[in-house]
């Protein structure tokens, strides 16, 4: 009796104290806003090899599954009183997916990296002629236009008069008139900037290692995820209903579902979807003669795994190096890159990637814009497939509270000054 007299006086304290313990700990949040910062960037510093190992789980769990049921079918009948055979098979295919990915990871890179070191190396030794070819033009331009040439010759004679400031001031021109004074100029100058390369090539040297080190790391992760997922799986689920309702937890779980299937579909389907564009880019490259078709073909296929913007930004770099060889190339180029685009975005894309996300074209381009100012590069990638995942979300919530006020759930019925229930009378 005296329970229930002072519950809800217990139960309304407990809800203040809990108010009044989260404004404050916001409070401190906002506060001490850098060393959170700070504290965040360490444990993502630290916790790296765990994401690196949970991204590649997420992309070999549909090969380790095609393996799984390839196998699990081809040894039907065999081993059939063994108990531990569904574990064996799993591991294997496990094992299998690994190998498949260091295979085609291989044969990319055997592919790629030699013809994009001759472009790369073709392109530097190009470069001064281009620099001639550019001066050149300019040269000619000018000549045809003397009065652009008055105008623009007092900038270009400062320009110049201040880079021969630099030069003597930094004692690259007139430093060598004795050997004291070079001597002086190397110890001033050469010396302490020849340090800070070494200190620059050491400090790439130490990140490429740990950058190996975290992706051994993160193989090993990856196994691990594999192998345990089911389990993770169901302990999830488990927390899950011990602490929400059974409807909400229902919810919960299916809203996961949905989010993975959102998210693995376009992910996967856009890698794929970007390894096919870039053949078809590399052999069109090859057949329209194009300058350093492999590099072009790199550049392409690696951004088009932006949604949307993803095109237009590889074609500025490749336009930009085209031109650079023949204006008339690059003009050929644009427009087999327009080509190029509308066959992904309205044939081969759709094909590949259906509906995965539902969302509307603006919304696209708003999860890029907002995701890629955020997150960078990642953020472009990512935006659509994360927003689509809450997208999904609020629809099903706002079905749900439709459906609980009986109210209609198709758009359309919502178009117009009047509200549903004023059509629905009428």
């Amino acid at each position: 009796m005296k329970q229930r007299k002072f519950g809800p006086y217990i139960a309304a304290g407990v809800t203040a104290f809990a108010v009044i313990a989260a404004a404050i700990l916001m409070f401190f949040l906002i506060y001490h806003i850098s060393a959170v910062k700070a504290l965040l960037d360490t444990l993502t510093y630290i916790l790296r090899p765990i994401f690196y190992g949970l991204v590649l789980a997420f992309l070999l769990l549909p090969i380790q599954r095609g393996i799984y049921e390839f196998l699990l079918e081809w040894l039907k009948g065999v081993w059939v009183n063994w108990p531990r055979k569904n574990g064996m098979l799993r591991f294997v295919s496990i094992l299998l997916s690994l190998a498949f990915a260091v295979l085609v990871v291989y044969i990319l890179l055997a592919m790629v990296l030699p013809q994009l070191y001759s472009s790369i190396v073709g392109l530097v030794n190009a470069f001064p002629g281009y620099i001639d070819s550019v001066q050149q033009w300019l040269t000619d331009f000018f000549q045809d236009n003397p009065d652009l040439q008055e105008a623009v010759l007092p900038y270009y004679n400062s320009a110049s008069e201040s880079l021969e400031k630099w030069f003597t001031e930094n004692g690259l021109l007139s430093n060598f008139q004795s050997a004291d004074a070079t001597m002086e100029w190397l110890q001033t100058e050469l010396f302490p900037r020849l340090t800070g390369v070494f200190t620059s090539v050491y400090a790439g040297l130490w990140a490429l290692v740990m950058l190996l080190k975290d992706l051994l790391i993160a193989v090993i992760v990856s196994v691990y995820v594999l192998v345990r997922k089911d389990k993770f799986a169901a302990q999830t689920k488990k927390i899950t209903y011990s602490i929400f309702s059974t409807r909400i937890a229902d919810f919960l779980v299916e809203e996961t579902r949905s989010a993975y299937r959102i998210l693995s579909g376009f992910i996967n389907g856009k890698l794929l979807d970007s390894l096919i564009i870039g053949i078809i880019a590399l052999v069109c490259c090859n057949l329209l003669k194009f300058p350093y078709p492999m590099l072009l073909a790199v550049i392409i296929g690696v951004t088009n795994v932006i949604p949307f913007f993803g095109p237009f930004i590889g074609a500025i770099p490749c336009a930009l190096l085209i031109l650079l060889v023949s204006p008339l190339q690059c003009v050929y180029f644009c427009i087999f890159v327009l080509i190029l685009q509308q066959f992904d975005g309205n044939i081969l894309g759709p094909k590949i990637l259906g509906d995965s996300t539902g969302l509307d074209s603006f919304w696209v381009l708003f999860s890029i814009l907002l995701f890629g100012g955020l997150f960078g590069f990642a953020g472009m990638v990512l935006g659509v497939p994360v927003f689509a995942m809450f997208y999904s979300v609020i629809s099903r919530l706002v079905r749900f509270g439709l459906r609980k006020k009986s109210l209609p759930e198709d758009t359309a019925v919502y178009l117009g000054k009047t509200g549903p229930m004023a059509k629905k009378k009428e």
